[in-house]
């Protein structure tokens, strides 16, 4: 008999707990059975359905996990038995049924291409396990297996429909199947997806590219699969290309920036200026262009500088401020702009030293004076005493 008020439990409650337990790890089997299939098949030289498997078994694999999530049921032998499923499924089948259906005839060659693969496989699954705590989830460090799986099961399963042997392709096999695995062991990043919120409402044009991407999917599932696999494994390459071209350009243009400010060029920095805010200008330790125009006592950049909407209090990766700079090199025309633009006088650098500590060791009495009417502190006098 259950208590007025309290929630009643019944002898089915532990079985669905434990049903519910079972459920991520049940999709994780299926996916190993999945994978096991699918090497069954590739010896059998049977590769479509070959490669519908590795294909189904990336989809079980995406759900597990998510499931795991979902239900609460996360667990270490939950995540262990995921890694070996993925080694047998995105690993193993993979390599083997792309040996059996073209690289078999290379000899030497075809069977250290598909070991070249498995081991990234291997390697990359490993890494992963490793970097859970550290990696940042919005990307992958690498090529994650699934999609290298699904890279190689593609091909296989796009030209066999179209009646093409193994043999006859045997060396864009082969370079593919280095490519994934290679590609899978790189410092490359991938986009994980992870960042979605799929319970957010999400604009309409997206969810008509959905239907769109179903559609042709359910029209030509292995043209579109694997179009959308090879766009996938490029991606990270397009990406390193994009963020090392603007990494250069970024350099480049600190360059100029900084020239123009040795120079004492203001018509060139006030032109360079016009459409870039000055804070996204940094060198390689963080330090911004007003630090660099106080550096060099060129007032007419200051000036400029924070006109065009610097911070003041911007800190350089060293942990110093431009206002500090300016006062331990006993720069006043800057100190007094600095203040006057709001620069905080109490921010203290990694010593603990403020604007004003720094003024007085360099006996810059007017500085101080200036500092002193803006609030300006010692960082002793700002430090926290114990109770």
């Amino acid at each position: 008999m259950s208590t007025p008020g309290k929630p009643r439990t019944t002898l089915m409650e532990p079985i669905r707990r434990r049903g519910i337990y079972l459920l991520p790890n049940l999709l994780t089997t299926l996916a190993l059975f999945a994978g096991f299939y699918a090497i069954v098949q590739g010896m059998n030289h049977d590769f479509e359905r070959a490669a519908i498997a590795i294909f189904v078994a990336m989809v079980l694999d995406g759900l597990d996990g998510r499931v795991a999530r979902l239900t609460r049921t996360q667990s270490a032998f939950g995540a262990e038995y995921d890694s070996l499923s993925d080694m047998v499924s995105f690993g193993a089948a993979p390599a083997l049924v792309m040996y059996e259906w073209a690289l078999r005839g290379m000899g030497r060659i075809g069977w250290i291409a598909a070991f070249v693969y498995c081991v990234g496989a291997a390697l990359r699954l490993a890494r992963f396990n490793t970097q859970l705590s550290v990696a940042d989830k919005r990307w992958f460090n690498g090529l994650p297996s699934p999609a290298a799986a699904a890279l190689v099961a593609g091909m296989i399963w796009v030209l066999n429909d179209y009646q093409v042997k193994g043999g006859e392709v045997k060396w864009y096999a082969a370079a593919l199947t280095i490519y994934a695995g290679v590609t899978m062991v790189s410092n490359v990043r991938f986009y994980s997806g992870k960042d979605l919120n799929l319970r957010r409402a999400v604009p309409f044009w997206m969810t008509l590219v959905i239907v769109v991407a179903l559609l042709l999917i359910s029209i030509e599932p292995s043209h579109v699969l694997w179009g959308i696999m090879v766009a996938y494994g490029v991606s990270g390459y397009f990406g390193w290309f994009i963020l090392r071209w603007r990494s250069e350009a970024k350099e480049k243009q600190y360059k100029d920036i900084r020239d123009a400010i040795d120079e004492g060029d203001v018509t060139a920095l006030a032109r360079m200026l016009h459409s870039t805010p000055p804070d996204t200008v940094v060198d390689g330790v963080g330090r911004s262009l007003l630090m660099v125009a106080v550096e060099e006592s060129n007032l007419p950049a200051v000036e400029l500088l924070l006109a065009r909407g610097a911070t003041p209090d911007f800190v350089d990766g060293r942990g110093t401020s431009a206002l500090a700079l300016a006062a331990e090199m006993g720069f006043q025309e800057a100190v007094e702009v600095l203040l006057a633009a709001g620069a905080d006088p109490n921010v203290r650098d990694p010593s603990g030293m403020t604007a004003l500590d720094l003024a007085e060791e360099h006996g810059s009495h007017d500085i101080v004076a200036a500092l002193l009417r803006s609030g300006g502190r010692s960082g002793r006098e700002l430090t926290p005493t114990a109770p």
